[in-house]
């Protein structure tokens, strides 16, 4: 057992111990049995766990975690066949935490001498069935492979391969060669092209050395200076005769008809799957390989007034836009919408919006104007009006009209029904609306593929199950990077699928709030070895149960939006199973000005297990690193929290709230309670602590082992409830910015693997 704690010998000289333990358990005992094992008298710390454990007063909610201690210390000391008959006593206890039991399992591998499974082996087979190559020009490679000029021509002869009786053992691969390859219009798979355990289906470039770009987008090649004289009277006076304007058609574009935004609190954009939104197709203009801004006023940042009280002479000559948005965060800092600008009143300069309006009123809220001719002033910024089909930029200095891409198809690819599927060294970009979309597909890799510049969501996989994304790229996107539904809470029935070794970064251009890097739904996903930066709001959105999140650095997430945290979890008790651990956060949150933590649960999430993360300046406003709202039966040990605010705390409920929030309907408790049948054996059995969800316990939750460094306190409005044990708060040590340096803080009894956090 690998459990974080320092020796009371040790606390009186370097920190404060947190004593206020409701549970009876002797503390101080546990202290000096560590004490020994510090000091490398690992025999007499045995000797000691044994005979705590033989006492019979240990209450049950710490009961493994003392037995774990013991059995780590028999492992240590090569006592395993002690060992095995001590976890086999940890396995026949009335009540083990989730984390606890991953524990147990991991120890006796460790016995067994099998190596940890953090890392998925890709087999690349040699076998391959059949090749159709994809050339523009349709060259013969090779004269027994054929050669097709568009995948979708490929994708049909790989159908007709499919159903040869004779066909070998192997893959049947779709090669793409050259260096790009343009689509037109969406690429779509169903059913009838699923590969087998025998011979699964593989989309490809022809090496990864030679990977090709799959474009959703088209260049705007022919540009005229701006002459209309109403156009140049509506533009900034320091833009006139600097404005260039493209005609879509005369561009070879057709399709953008429209430009309608959403937003995350926008009825127009109706949440009618937990936190999923409607997505809206935006065009998007690139310059160089980079987004250029649509115009906007103010230029940076957003002007922070009630729609009411706006009182600014530049409204005048907003009068004149035909297609004018303003972005904002209505009412609360956590939820972003847009709204569309029916008209201005030019007698009293009032913005009338047009309906449907958003979710929470327009009081004193942070916004800013979007798609505006009369504030496109700073170079790189650009306006469209679909219904004339017009593209308006102001060019920075040496203008190239061959580097100018505006985003017009996507997704890339829409794939349904498709088993035994991978994806590899493809390079998606320049996507109007998501990247890839997979629906109801089983055995489905994604390999080695890059999503960039896209204005929806990188990779869509809504259904099936076993999936795996790995080494995967998604940034610059719109909206969110991954957004997943695998396994089925209903029956809890494991997915199976592995999102590993990705970096997902520079997300939410267009839709602020709630497009996590990755939007996790279902059961028993794991998400390890994972870079998430550059985040304006949760990097991992997690609704479900079972999951593992393990081995991933969070960096710079939550850097605009409010009351939110890097993983963030909201409203149904019965998310169980979910452990979070060895994770490195740091920079979360703007310091001073928000509520940001590196782990939220938030209203009523229980049953959750956190511990040994590593929590560097990602506690913010009234959060600690971690903070718990009305949930209970969390389990935070073992945690790190480095120059942190406060390492956990705590929005307790109270048994009132509890009570009458099980009853609430239209909340999301109450849905949850009445839709799943949780109190049948299979979730019973699956999630003991079950038994107590409708009474008592409310606001119970554990903290054990967990070390303050530099911080103001451990606990921020810990309830009486919070039971907690051997928590640490040590000041005027050295801030360590690196995983590895953290290495001096970890106990002997911990794992917590610093330096494999993070991508390989």
């Amino acid at each position: 057992m690998k459990i974080f704690a320092i020796s009371a010998f040790l606390i009186c000289i370097i920190g404060i111990r947190d004593v206020k333990s409701q549970t009876g358990l002797p503390e101080k005992e546990i202290g000096q049995a560590d004490s020994l094992w510090k000091t490398n008298k690992l025999s007499k710390a045995i000797e000691y766990y044994e005979k705590l454990l033989s006492r019979g007063d240990i209450p049950g909610e710490y009961l493994s975690l003392v037995y774990l201690r013991l059995a780590e210390a028999l492992y240590q000391y090569g006592l395993y066949d002690k060992c095995i008959k001590t976890i086999s006593g940890i396995k026949s206890l009335p009540f083990l935490p989730d984390h606890h039991k991953l524990i147990t399992e991991e120890l006796l591998q460790k016995i067994k001498r099998i190596p940890a499974a953090d890392h998925t082996i890709i087999y690349n087979s040699t076998k391959i069935a059949a090749r159709v190559f994809v050339s523009e020009a349709q060259k013969k490679y090779d004269p027994e492979n054929e050669t097709c000029k568009t995948i979708e021509e490929a994708l049909v002869a790989v159908q007709m391969l499919l159903q040869k009786r004779d066909l070998p053992e192997g893959s049947v691969e779709v090669i793409l060669e050259g260096s790009s390859y343009n689509i037109n219009k969406t690429i779509k798979a169903g059913a009838q092209f699923s590969g087998t355990r025998r011979n699964p289906v593989v989309i490809r470039s022809f090496s990864p050395e030679k990977i090709i770009m799959v474009s959703g987008g088209i260049k705007l090649k022919y540009w005229q200076k701006e002459t209309d004289p109403e156009i140049i009277l509506q533009l900034p006076e320091t833009s006139r005769g600097n404005v260039i304007v493209a005609d879509l058609k005369k561009n070879g574009i057709s399709g953008i008809d429209s430009l309608v935004f959403g937003g995350f609190s926008s009825k127009r954009a109706s949440r009618a799957l937990n936190s999923r939104f409607s997505s809206f197709p935006v065009p998007e203009l690139f310059y160089n390989g980079k987004p250029q801004m649509i115009a906007r006023w103010p230029n940076n940042g957003d002007t922070l007034v009630s729609l009411t009280d706006f009182k600014n002479s530049r409204v005048l000559s907003w009068a004149a836009e035909k297609d004018l948005w303003l972005h904002g965060y209505w009412q609360h800092m956590w939820a972003d919408a847009y709204e569309k600008v029916k008209s201005i009143s030019i007698k009293d300069t009032v913005i009338i919006l047009q309906p449907p309006l958003n979710s929470y009123g327009f009081g004193k809220s942070k916004w800013h104007v979007v798609n505006a001719l009369s504030e496109m002033d700073v170079p790189g910024e650009w306006c469209l009006s679909a219904n004339e089909g017009k593209v308006w930029y102001l060019p920075p200095s040496g203008f190239d009209p061959d580097k100018c891409i505006i985003s017009v198809n996507g997704p890339a690819f829409i794939i349904e029904n498709c088993d035994y599927l991978t994806v590899r060294d493809i390079d998606i970009r320049y996507i109007r609306g998501d990247g890839m979309v997979f629906l109801n597909c089983n055995n489905l890799t994604l390999l080695n593929c890059s999503v960039r510049d896209a204005s929806g969501y990188g990779i869509k996989i809504l259904g099936g199950k076993n999936h795996l994304i790995h080494s995967c790229l998604v940034e610059s996107m719109g909206r969110g990077g991954i957004d997943i539904i695998s396994g089925k809470i209903r029956n809890l029935e494991n997915s199976g699928s592995i999102i590993e070794n990705c970096t997902i970064r520079n997300l939410s251009r267009i839709d602020r709030t709630y497009t996590p890097a990755i939007l996790l739904e279902g059961v028993g996903i794991k998400v390890r070895h994972c870079l998430f930066s550059e985040i304006p709001s949760s990097a991992i959105r997690l609704e479900g149960n079972d999951m593992l999140i393990e081995l991933n650095e969070f960096s710079r997430c939550v850097i605009e939006s409010d009351d939110q945290g890097a993983i963030d979890v909201f409203g149904n008790p019965l998310y169980r199973g979910n452990i979070i651990r060895w994770n490195f956060f740091h920079e979360t949150g703007i310091p001073g000005l928000h509520m940001a933590a590196g782990v939220r649960l938030d209203d009523a999430i229980s049953g959750f297990s956190v511990y040994e993360n590593l929590f560097l300046r990602s506690s913010s406003g009234i959060f600690g690193g971690i903070q718990i709202h009305g949930g209970k039966d969390n389990y935070i040990e073992g945690n790190i929290f480095s120059d942190c605010k406060a390492g956990i705390s705590q929005s307790a409920w109270g048994d009132k709230r509890w009570e009458a929030t099980l009853k609430e309907k239209g909340h999301p408790v109450y849905t949850a309670l009445n839709t799943l049948d949780w109190k049948s054996d299979l979730w019973q059995k699956h999630y003991p602590s079950l038994k107590n969800l409708t009474e008592g316990g409310t606001d119970t939750n554990y903290s054990a082992d967990n070390l303050v460094i530099n911080g103001q306190a451990i606990f921020l409005r810990k309830s009486p409830k919070f039971q907690t044990l051997n928590n640490i708060i040590i000041t005027g040590k050295e801030i360590l910015n690196k995983p590895a340096d953290y290495i001096k803080y970890v106990s002997p009894w911990q794992e917590m693997p610093l330096q494999r956090i993070g991508t390989y």
